[in-house]
Parts: structure tokens; sequence; C-alpha cells
């Protein structure tokens, strides 16, 4: 079994080889380029310290002669500096047998040198104890083999510049030799890397290239493509088996399903069949129902028989159940105004009244700049039924509802607050969530349930805070607030 080597680690290794070979290459050529500077600039190095003497050499003269004509101390300081900096200079002419012509004459200059500085001292010397005829005598000595030595320097400086340039001129031909030849390296190096380098990555992307064909015919719709196999052990080689098996596992998919929407196909056509059915039952039990519009017409015949005998209590307690059921015919899935349903409130709260003998309180506060603007129908009676149907059960004390219409910052606040029984705080949170099964009794009823109305207010104003139930505790009451964006209003008003 072959070892797996990651594409990763290709490349490096591709990378590596190429880069070592490039780096021995360039080294070599640096070295020996170094070389062959390091020569040339080392061609002339004999002139410069030959022409560094010379000045050295002056420097000696001319203080020699300043210090016999002035006597000066400073002057003196200076010269016994110089002589020593010379020594130091001379010192590199000094050779020992066996030696080259050009080591002999640096050695006939050193031996001159060494002479020179001797008289000079001496004249100096002879300047400062004030022996005139020593110091002269020395001096003259002194000047004489000063004279030669600077004819003897210009001779020697001009044989080691002779001698130098033919050095030079044959390193510079043998440098730019030397670069012709490098050049050629460099481009052979260069072309055999770049030929390894293409191959090498040739044999890692032609697996991944093929797969890449595959994977568009797949694209493209065509599973009964030839799927392509891979020795390779990296990732290409792992990549090319698990789209293999991916084309393999999707076309059992397909095909199953295919199978599975045959079968829900025919289940759906079953379903359709039933609930046609269940239609057609439904229609049959609505007619076997009195026609709401039948009833609001009999409530209203009931209402002008009551007026025409007198009975004003029963005409207006029929008056106001027609009103209800108008308004609940008609606007159940439509928008009113805030006006309206607190109408439809008022009439609610009345009918309720007389069939409890008018024990149920009701207050309103309401800012009557806010009766047109338009909510949902049907919003605030189901909460005020919702209010007696589980908050007065049972209730000994003074029943009350209180209804109020504000303004409060960004919203208008429409609060249905009772005094009933109140409500638990896991009720109160299966009802926001629409866990109840409030609904399917109300429908019983013939109402709307608390969860219809949330999420109706959910919908209409496509927000989840648009409604709040609170209760501070056991019998200490209820409050459903509604929350009306105020931009709404904005909107009507424009």
């Amino acid at each position: 079994m072959r070892s797996r080597r990651s594409f990763r680690d290709q490349i490096v290794y591709i990378f590596l080889v190429t880069f070592c070979l490039m780096f021995v290459v360039n080294l070599f050529i640096f070295q020996n380029m170094k070389s062959i500077i390091d020569n040339v600039d080392g061609a002339y190095d004999g002139n410069r310290q030959l022409m560094e003497i010379r000045d050295k050499l002056d420097s000696l003269q001319l203080e020699m002669q300043e210090y016999i004509n002035s006597k000066d101390e400073n002057i003196l300081n200076k010269f016994y500096n110089d002589v020593e900096s010379y020594k130091e200079l001379i010192d590199r002419y000094k050779h020992v047998y066996p030696m080259t012509e050009m080591d002999v004459r640096e050695n006939s200059l050193y031996n001159m040198s060494d002479s020179y500085v001797m008289y000079v001292n001496q004249a100096v010397l002879a300047k400062k104890t004030r022996n005139i005829e020593k110091y002269q005598n020395y001096q003259t000595n002194a000047n004489k083999i000063y004279e030669y030595m600077t004819a003897y320097m210009t001779d020697l400086n001009n044989t080691m510049f002779h001698n130098n340039s033919l050095s030079y001129k044959n390193m510079l031909s043998l440098t730019k030799y030397t670069e012709i030849i490098y050049i050629v390296i460099l481009l052979l190096t260069g072309g055999l890397d770049i030929c390894v380098l293409l191959l090498m990555i040739k044999r890692l992307t032609e697996p991944l290239r093929k797969l890449a064909d595959t994977a568009t015919e797949v694209g493209n719709g065509n599973l009964d493509v030839m799927l392509v196999e891979s020795s390779s052990v990296n990732e290409i080689g792992i990549v090319n088996r698990s789209f293999n098996q991916m084309v393999i596992s999707l076309k059992d998919y397909i095909e199953k399903f295919r199978k599975s929407m045959e079968t829900e196909s025919a289940l759906r056509e079953q379903s359709i069949r039933m609930e046609t059915a269940v239609k057609d039952a439904q229609l049959k039990y609505l007619q076997a129902q009195i026609n709401p519009h039948f009833l609001f017409n009999t409530l209203n015949a009931g209402a002008q028989l009551a007026m025409m005998e007198n009975a004003d209590k029963t005409y207006k307690y029929i008056h106001k159940v027609a009103d209800f059921f108008r308004f609940k015919i008609k606007q159940n899935d439509h928008t009113s105004s805030i006006g309206e349903e607190l109408k439809i409130v008022d009439d609610y709260i009345y009918i309720i009244n007389v069939r409890y003998s008018g024990e149920l309180v009701y207050n309103k506060n309401v800012d009557e700049s806010l009766l047109n603007v338009s909510i949902p129908g049907m919003i605030l009676q189901p909460i005020v039924e919702n209010c007696i149907k589980h908050g007065f059960p049972e209730v000994e004390w003074e029943k009350r509802i209180d209804v109020s219409v504000t303004e409060e910052d960004d919203n208008i606040v429409i609060s249905v607050r009772d005094n009933g029984l109140g409500m638990p705080a896991e009720v109160i949170n299966r009802i926001m969530n629409n866990e109840t099964s409030d609904k399917i009794d109300s429908d019983k009823e013939g109402g709307i349930g608390i969860d219809n109305v949330i999420m109706r207010m959910r919908n209409f104003y496509n927000s989840d805070d648009v409604i709040e139930i609170t209760s501070v505790g056991p019998n200490m009451g209820t409050e459903v607030a509604l929350f009306i964006p105020k931009d709404i209003k904005e909107k009507q008003n424009v």
C-alpha cells in the first residue's frame, strides 16, 4: 500500500526542489563574481598605498623645513606624529628573502626611508640644540634622499600601474567571459526548472481538470457521465473518489425520490378526495344553520315590533343585538376604526349587562383624536368577551372593565383591563405562543378566540410586539394592551 502524500506536501516539495536548485546556482555565481570583484578591486591597492606613503613623505619634508625656520613646538609635535605614521606605512615594504623583482624595489624604498627618517630626526634635533653646523649637514642629506626617493617612488608607481593595468585588462576580459557563462547557466537552469515545474504541476492537476469536466457535466444534469477513476493517494484522489460516490448516491436518491413522489401523488389525490368530502359535509352543515343575514333582518323586525308596542327597553336591547351582528358580519375579516371597535364593545357590554342584570361596570378613557385610526376588525370585542368568560366566573366582588386609548411614545396603546381572577403566567405564555385551545372553544360558541386576535394583530402589523398580556397575581385582574405603531396614524392622515 502506497503511503499517502498530501497535495499540499507535493506542492511544497516542488517549491523546495526548484528553490534549492536556483539557490545553489545563484550561490555559485555569487561566490565567483565576488572573487573576481575582489581581485579587480585589489588591482590598484599597491598604487594607492604608494601614493599614501608619498603624501606622508611630503608632509615630513615640509614640517622639517618649517620647524628649522620657525622652531614652532606645535609643528615639532606634528612632525613626530607623522614620523610614526610614516614608519607604519613604510613597514609594508619590508621584505625578506626570497623576493620578487617588485619586492626588491619595495625593500630598497624601505631602506631609503629608514635613512631619510634618521636624517630628518637628526636635523630637527640639531636645530633644537642650536647646533647649526650639524643641522645644516643633516638637512642637506635629508633633502638629497628626499629628492631621490620622490623620483624612485614615481618610477615605482609607474611600474606598478603598468603591471596592474595589464592584470586589470585580463580580469575585465575574464569578467565579461564569466558573465556570459553565468547568464547561460542561469537560462539553462531556469528553463530546466520551469520544465520540471510544469511537468510536476501537470501531473498533479490533470486529475483535477478531468474531475472539473465531469463535475460540469453533472451540473448540467447529465448523471450518466463516465466516472474518472483516480489512483492518486492525495486529496485530489480522495475528492475524485468521493465525487464518484456522490454521483452514484445521487442517482439512487433521484430514483427513490421519483418513487416517493409517485406515492405522495397518490396520497395527495386521496387527500383531495377526502377534503372534498369534508367540504361537502361542511356545506351541508352550514346550509342547516340560520343565515346570519336572516337573523339580522329578524332582529330588526323584532325591534320594530317592540317599538310599536312601546317596549322601549326591549327595542333598545334587540336593536343593540342587531347592530352587534351586523358589525360582526361586516367586519370579521376587514379593518375598522378604533371608534367603530369601541362602538361594538359598547353594544356588547350593553347586551351582557341585560343578560346579567347590569352587574358589569364599564369605564372608558379615550383620546378623541385617535378614534379614526384604522385597526383590524373585531379586535377589541373578543378581548372583552375573554375578560367576562375567564375573568369573572365565581367572582363575588364588583365586576369592572376599563378600556383606554392613549398615545405613548411611538405607539397608540389600547388597554382592556378587568378586576377579575387574574391569569397565571404559564397560561399567558401558552396564549402568547399560540399553544392554547381557546380558539376551538370560541369557534364552538360562534366567537373569535384571543389567539385569533393575537395572530391577526401580528400578521397585520408584521411584528410580534403588538400585544401584551399582564396579570399581577390571583384576584388582581388581567390587562391586555394593544400597541398600534404611531406611523400608521400618520400615514392615514396624509
